[in-house]
């Protein structure tokens, strides 16, 4: 199948298809007579793999390493500690989400609070001092 098919198969651009296979995530594929790059039906599979992947929050370089982790060892342990990494880092975003939503919760609660439209306490608490 040429670029333009598999592209379409798994809804990614062409272009994303060409960065996969020059960063090393697909195989080069055969080149027809014709100069068309044909590819596999397999690699219908490795893409909806990595766009999976991706949806889920795995990096490129991630999803690099669980091709050899899948590849090399074959072993779920060393594919569950790189998921729990992964994981962490998700929790670790969510906490500091939490925080800056705490914050703005409060910055709002300060204008509900004002009751005339001179000056802005957001503005204020963030330091802001106007153009000079």
């Amino acid at each position: 199948m040429t670029i333009g098919q598999l592209a379409k198969a798994v809804n990614i651009n062409v272009q994303t298809v060409r960065y996969y296979e020059r960063i090393g995530l697909i195989d080069r594929p055969d080149i027809s007579e014709s100069g068309y790059r044909m590819y596999p039906e397999r690699a219908i599979d490795i893409l909806r793999f990595i766009k999976h992947a991706k949806n889920v929050g795995f990096s490129l370089k991630q999803i690099s390493e669980l091709f050899l982790l899948g590849n090399k060892y074959n072993t779920c342990s060393n594919v569950k500690k790189l998921a729990e990494e992964k994981l962490h880092d998700i929790n670790r975003k969510i906490a500091s989400l939490d925080l800056m939503r705490k914050e703005i919760l409060s910055l709002i609660s300060l204008c509900e609070e004002k009751r005339d439209d001179s000056g802005c306490p957001i503005l204020d608490v963030l330091g802001f001092e106007g153009r000079r």
